[in-house]
C-alpha cells in the first residue's frame, strides 16, 4: 500500500501517543488516511502503538477505536511479528487490560514470528504482577502450550508458570532441538527455586536419565555448574535417590564426578558432594575421551581444598599413576601447574608411590616440567624430588636435560641457587644445547648472576675453550659479543682461567674482532686487557679483515683511541682483505652515515700513513667511495676536503675509467659544493669512462636535487656538451629524457642563458626530442585533420644542410612526427640548415624508423595483473579479429594485398626495407586517383609505414617503379575513408622497452589506436 503524506502522518500519530492523539487519528482518518496502511516494515498503525512499552493510559481507547474501524488484528509485520507479539514482548501496567481485549477480538494465539515464537512464549521471558493472570488467560483460550519456538526451548524460570502449564497438560520431557528437556534445562541454568522445581517436575514423571544431544543427564548439568552450593548437593542428593545414574558418560566420556573435579571453585561443597557420589559408587578411576580420570582432573586446578579431595580420593583406590592421552600422570599435571599449593600435594602423592621419573609423550619428567616455570617454590621441589632419587641427567624428545631447561630460564636470581644444586648432585655439565654449553650461554649475557654462575662453573671442570661445533666460537668469544659492565671482569676471569685469547673460529675471527665489531664505552679496556694477555692486534680473519676493518665499518665516539692504539700495537693499516681488496680506508668511506667520528678517523689514519690512493678490486680509491655516498652532510664534504689537501689523486679512473667526479655527478644528489670543489681542485671536467662518457653525461643521466643547478655549472666550468658516448648519445639527449616529464625543470632550463644559447647549436637528435617538449609545454597545437579536409600543403618540403645536401621530406610525415605543428616543424627545418650532412641523415633515419603509438593502450595493461593482462590481451585479439574480416573486405574492394606482410621477417625487416628506400632516396610522392578529375599525392613512405602496421595492405617496398594506384572506379566515402586512415594517427620513435616480450605479438592484433579508422570503417 502506498505511502501517502495522509498515511505518514498516520504513522507519526500512532508513534507517540499522548491525550490529543484519538481526536488527531479521527481527523486524519476522516481526510482520507487509510486505517489499514503499512510502513515499509509492513506494520500497521497497531504495530506502531504497541511497540516496545509504549503502552500508557491513551493506548487502550485508541486501539478500541481502530479495531471497532476496521484495523486487521493479525497482520505480521517482516518479521513476522502481530501487534500482540510486541506487546507480550515489553508487558507493563497496561499491557494486560489491552491482552484481554486483543484476544476478545480474535487475536491469533498461536501465530509465530520469525523465530517460531508465539506470544506465550515470549510472555514467559517477561516478569509482570499479571504474568500468572496473562499465561492462565492465554491458555483458557486455546493457547498450545507444546509449541515449539526456532530453539525448541520454553526457557521458563518461574516455579507457577511451570506449575500452570503442567495441569494444562504441558508435555513434561518435551525435547528441543538440543534434545532437552525442562528438567536439563533447570538443571543448567540453576536458580534459588531451582531445587522445588527439580523436585515438582520428578513428582510429575520427568525422566531424570534421559539424554540430551551431548548425552548428558540432568544430574551431569548440575556437576557442570561452576558454583556449587548448598541447593546444588540437595538437588544431587535427590537425583540420585531417584535413581539417577551416577556413572553415566556424556559423549566426552565424562561422568558426573569427572564434571565435578573439573570445576575451578574447589570448595567445602564439592569437596561434599564428591564424597557423596563416591559413595554411592560413582567410579573413582573411570577415563574419559581424554583418558583423564577424575584425579587428573583435580590436580589441573589445585587450591586449597584440593589436597583433602586428593587424599580422599586415594583412600578409596584412586590409581595414582595411570596416563592421559599425554602419557600425562597426575603428578606430572601438578607440577606443570605449579602454585604454593603444589609442594605438599607433590610430597603426598610421592608418599603414595607416585613414580617420580615417569615420562610424558615429550618424554619430560617430573624435574623437566619444575624447571620450565621455576618460581620461589622450586628449588624446595627440586631438591625433594633429588632426595626421591628423580633422575636428573634424562633427556626430553629435544635432547634437553632438566639442567638445560634451568639455564634458559629467565629467572636469574634464582637460576644459579638450582644450578649449583644440579651439579653437585651430579649433573652433566658438559651437556650441550644446539652446540653450547653451559658456559656459552652465561657468557652470552653478562650480568652479575652470570659471573657468579661462570666462577663456579669453572670451578667444578667444564671446559673454558670449548668451541661450538658449527661456529667454532669459544665462550671467551660470546662474552667479547656485546661488552657491558659486568664484561671486564667476565673476560678477565676466563683468560686468567686458561682462556685462549687467540681462539679462532671457522670464519678465522679471534675474541680481538668480536669485540671491534660492536665498540663502546666498556670497549678499550678489554682491548688493552686481551693485547697484554698476548691477543695479536695484527691478526686476519678468513677474508683477511683486520680489527682496523671490523671498527671503521661503525664508526662512533670510541672508535678513535681504539684505532690509534692497535696501530701503536702493530695493526696493518693498509691491510687489504681478500675479495674486494679493501683497506680499513676503504671501509670507512664506503660506510653511508658519515659523521664527526668518521672525519676524526679519517685524519687519524692519514697522520699514521693510510695510503689515500690505494685501490680496491675495481680499481677505486677511497676518494672513489666516498663520492658514491648517497647520504650529504657537513662531514661529507670535510672528508673529501681532507683528502684532497693530504695529496689524493684527484683524477685517479678505476677500472671502468671512471674518476671521483663522475661519481660526484651520478651519486651526490647533485651536490654542488662537492662537484665545485672537485673540479676547482683540478678535477678533469672531460675523463672519459669505457663508454666515453664524461661528469656532465653522469650528471644528466643520473643526479637527482639540484640536478639543473650542477649541470649548468659543469656547462660554465667547460664541460664538452658535445661529447658522445659510444652510442652518440650527448648529455642533453640524456637530459631531455630525464627531464621530459617535468614542466617546472623544463621551464628552469629554458630560462638558462648558458642552455638557451646552446639549444640552438645542440644535435638534431636533442631537437627533435626537446622541441615538441617545448611546445606541448605552452599549449601550441595545430589540427592536422583540417589540413587533410582542403587537400593543401601535401608537397614534399625540402631539408638541407649545411654542406649541400637536400632531401625531399612529405610535409605530413613531419607533421606527424612533431605533433601536428607547423611552428616546431619550421624550427626543425631551420636547425638541419645549420647541421651537418651526417646528423641531417641521422635525424631523417630517426623520423622514417617510427611507429604507431600505442601508449593509451599498454598504460591501460601496465597497471594489472598478469593475468588480467592476458584477459585483457585476449580479449583485445577477440575484438580485433571480429573486425578484421570486414576491414579485409574493404582493403580487398580497394585491391590492398594482404600477403606481404607474411613474407618479411617481421618488424625489423621492414625497417631495414625502409631504410635502405631512404638511403636510395627514393621517397617520392605517390599519386591516388580518386576520381577522372581528382587525385591526391600521398607520400610513398607513408604507404610503407602503414603496410608494415597494417599488413602490407596498400603497396610493398619492391613496387618502387609503379607512382600511380587508379581507384577511380571506387566510391568516393571508401576513398575519403582510406585517405582519413592513411594520416590520422601518430607516430613515436620507438617501441617502449618496458612492454614485455609476451605482449610484443599485440602487434599482429591490436594494430589502431582508439580514435583510428577502424572506427570509421565499422561504425
Amino acid at each position: 500500500m502506498e505511502e501517502t503524506e495522509l498515511n505518514k502522518e498516520l504513522f507519526e500519530a500512532c508513534k507517540n501517543i499522548n491525550e490529543k492523539s484519538l481526536e488527531v487519528i479521527k481527523s486524519i482518518i476522516s481526510k482520507g488516511g487509510e486505517i489499514n496502511s503499512q510502513t515499509k516494515e509492513q506494520e500497521t498503525l497497531l504495530h506502531l502503538i504497541c511497540y516496545k512499552q509504549k503502552l500508557n493510559e491513551y493506548s487502550n481507547e485508541i486501539i478500541k477505536f481502530l479495531i471497532e474501524k476496521g484495523i486487521k488484528i493479525n497482520l505480521q509485520n517482516i518479521y513476522k511479528e502481530t501487534p500482540l507479539h510486541l506487546i507480550c514482548q515489553n508487558l507493563n501496567q497496561y499491557s494486560f487490560e489491552i491482552i484481554k481485549f486483543l484476544i476478545s477480538k480474535k487475536a491469533d494465539l498461536n501465530i509465530q514470528n520469525i523465530s517460531e515464537e508465539t506470544p506465550l512464549h515470549l510472555i514467559c521471558k517477561n516478569e509482570n504482577e499479571n504474568l500468572n493472570e496473562i499465561i492462565k488467560l492465554f491458555v483458557e483460550n486455546g493457547a498450545k502450550i507444546n509449541m515449539q519456538n526456532e530453539n525448541q526451548n520454553q526457557n521458563e524460570n518461574l516455579f507457577e508458570i511451570i506449575k500452570l502449564f503442567i495441569e494444562n497438560g504441558a508435555k513434561i520431557n518435551m525435547q528441543n532441538i538440543y534434545k532437552e528437556t525442562p528438567l536439563h534445562l533447570i538443571c543448567k541454568n540453576e536458580n534459588e527455586n531451582a531445587f522445588e522445581i527439580i523436585k515438582f517436575l520428578v513428582s510429575k514423571e520427568a525422566d531424570i536419565n534421559i539424554l540430551s544431544k551431548d548425552q548428558e543427564t540432568p544430574l551431569h548439568l548440575i556437576c557442570k555448574n561452576e558454583n556449587q552450593n548448598e541447593n546444588s548437593f540437595e538437588t544431587i542428593k535427590f537425583l540420585v535417590s531417584k535413581k539417577a545414574d551416577i556413572n553415566i558418560q556424556n559423549k566426552k566420556q565424562e561422568t558426573p564426578l569427572h564434571l565435578i573435579c573439573q570445576n575451578r571453585n574447589q570448595n567445602e561443597n564439592l569437596f561434599e558432594i564428591i564424597k557423596f557420589l563416591v559413595s554411592k559408587k560413582a567410579n573413582i578411576n573411570i577415563q574419559n575421551e581424554k583418558k583423564e580420570t577424575p584425579l587428573h582432573l583435580i590436580c589441573q586446578n589445585i587450591n586449597e581444598k584440593s589436597i583433602e579431595i586428593i587424599k580422599f580420593l586415594i583412600s578409596k583406590k584412586a590409581k595414582i599413576n595411570i596416563q592421559n592421552i599425554y602419557k600425562e600422570t597426575p603428578l606430572h599435571l601438578i607440577c606443570k601447574n605449579q602454585n604454593e599449593n603444589a609442594f605438599e600435594i607433590i610430597k603426598f602423592l610421592i608418599s603414595k608411590k607416585a613414580n617420580i621419573n615417569i615420562q610424558n609423550e615429550k618424554k619430560e619428567t617430573l624435574l623437566h616440567l619444575i624447571c620450565q616455570n621455576i618460581n620461589e617454590k622450586s628449588i624446595e621441589i627440586i631438591k625433594f624430588l633429588v632426595s626421591k632419587k628423580a633422575k636428573i641427567n634424562l633427556e626430553d624428545q629435544n635432547k634437553d636435560t632438566p639442567l638445560q631447561i634451568v639455564w634458559r630460564n629467565q629467572r636469574y636470581y634464582l637460576k644459579f641457587e638450582i644450578i649449583k644444586f644440579f651439579v653437585e648432585k651430579g649433573a652433566n655439565i658438559k651437556t650441550q644445547n644446539q652446540g653450547e654449553t653451559l658456559l656459552h650461554f652465561f657468557c652470552k649475557d653478562p650480568s652479575l648472576h652470570s659471573l657468579q654462575t661462570i666462577k663456579f662453573l669453572v670451578s667444578k671442570g667444564i671446559e673454558i675453550n670449548y668451541s661450538i661445533s658449527t661456529s667454532e666460537e669459544t665462550p671467551l668469544h660470546f662474552s667479547c659479543r656485546n661488552p657491558n659492565e659486568f664484561s671486564f671482569e667476565i673476560i678477565k676471569f676466563l683468560v686468567e682461567k686458561g682462556a685462549n685469547v687467540n681462539a679462532k673460529t671457522k670464519a678465522q675471527e679471534r675474541p680481538l674482532h668480536f669485540i671491534c665489531r660492536n665498540i663502546n664505552k666498556y670497549s678499550f679496556q678489554i682491548i688493552n686487557f686481551l693485547v697484554s694477555k698476548g691477543a695479536d692486534p695484527t691478526s686476519q680473519t678468513f677474508d683477511l679483515k683486520t680489527t682496523l676493518h671490523f671498527i671503521c665499518e661503525n664508526p662512533n665516539e670510541y672508535s678513535n683511541e681504539i684505532i690509534k692504539f692497535l696501530v701503536e700495537k702493530g695493526a696493518d693499516i693498509n691491510a687489504k682483505t681478500i675479495y674486494n681488496q679493501e683497506a680499513a680506508l676503504h671501509f670507512l668511506c664506503k660506510n653511508e652515515n658519515h659523521n664527526q667520528y668518521s672525519l676524526e678517523i679519517i685524519k687519524l689514519l692519514a697522520s699514521k700513513g693510510a695510503d689515500l690512493n690505494i685501490k680496491e678490486l675495481n680499481g677505486g680509491t677511497p676518494l672513489h667511495l666516498i663520492c658514491k655516498t648517497k647520504k650529504i652532510n657537513s662531514y661529507l664534504f670535510e672528508m673529501i676536503k681532507h683528502l684532497v689537501e693530504k695529496g689524493v689523486d684527484i683524477n685517479s679512473k678505476n677500472n671502468k675509467q671512471e674518476t671521483p667526479l663522475h661519481f660526484a655527478c651520478h651519486y651526490q644528489h647533485s651536490n654542488f659544493q662537492i662537484t665545485n670543489f672537485l673540479i676547482e681542485k683540478g678535477a678533469d671536467i672531460n675523463a672519459k669512462t669505457i663508454s666515453q662518457e664524461t661528469p656532465l653525461h653522469f650528471a644528466c643521466q643520473y643526479s637527482h636535487g639540484n640536478l639543473l643547478e650542477v649541470v649548468k655549472l659543469l656547462f660554465e666550468k667547460g664541460a664538452d656538451i658535445n661529447a658522445k658516448t659510444n652510442y652518440n648519445q650527448t648529455p642533453l639527449s640524456f637530459l631531455i629524457q630525464k627531464i621530459k616529464n617535468n614542466e617546472k625543470e623544463v621551464q628552469f632550463l629554458l630560462m638558462n642563458d648558458t642552455i638557451i644559447s646552446y639549444l640552438t647549436l645542440s644535435t638534431l637528435y636533442f631537437s627533435i626530442q626537446f622541441i615538441p617538449l617545448l611546445f606541448k609545454i605552452y599549449s601550441i597545437n595545430q589540427d592536422l585533420n583540417n589540413l587533410l579536409k582542403s587537400n593543401e600543403n601535401f608537397s614534399d618540403l625540402i631539408i638541407q644542410s649545411n654542406d649541400s645536401f637536400k632531401f625531399n621530406v612529405h610535409k605530413l610525415i613531419l607533421l606527424i612526427r612533431f605533433d601536428n605543428n607547423e611552428l616546431i616543424l619550421s624550427k626543425f627545418i631551420e636547425i638541419c640548415s645549420q647541421k651537418s650532412k651526417e646528423e641531417v641523415k641521422n635525424a631523417l633515419n630517426f623520423i622514417y624508423t617510427g611507429f604507431i603509438d600505442f601508449d593509451s593502450f599498454f598504460n591501460q595493461i601496465s597497471l594489472l595483473s598478469n593475468q588480467e593482462k592476458y584477459q585483457q590481451f585476449e580479449k583485445e585479439r577477440n575484438k580485433f579479429e571480429e573486425k578484421e574480416k570486414e576491414i579485409e573486405k574493404l582493403f580487398k574492394e580497394i585491391g590492398i594485398d594482404l600477403k606481404w606482410i607474411n613474407e618479411k621477417k617481421g618488424r625489423k625487416g621492414i625497417i631495414k626495407d625502409l631504410s635502405k628506400l631512404y638511403q636510395q632516396n627514393e621517397t617520392k610522392d605517390f599519386t591516388i586517383i580518386i576520381s577522372k578529375d581528382k587525385e591526391i599525392k600521398v607520400h610513398k613512405l607513408i604507404l610503407i609505414i602503414r603496410s608494415e602496421l597494417y599488413k602490407g595492405m596498400f603497396l610493398n617496398v619492391e613496387d618502387s617503379s609503379n607512382q600511380v594506384h587508379d581507384y577511380s572506379n571506387k566510391s568516393n566515402e571508401t576513398i575519403q575513408q582510406l585517405i582519413y586512415f592513411l594520416y590520422n594517427d601518430k607516430f613515436e620513435n620507438e617501441i617502449k622497452e618496458e612492454i614485455k616480450e609476451e605482449y610484443l605479438d599485440l602487434k599482429d592484433y591490436y594494430q589502431l589506436n582508439q580514435n583510428s579508422i577502424i572506427d570509421l570503417f565499422l561504425n
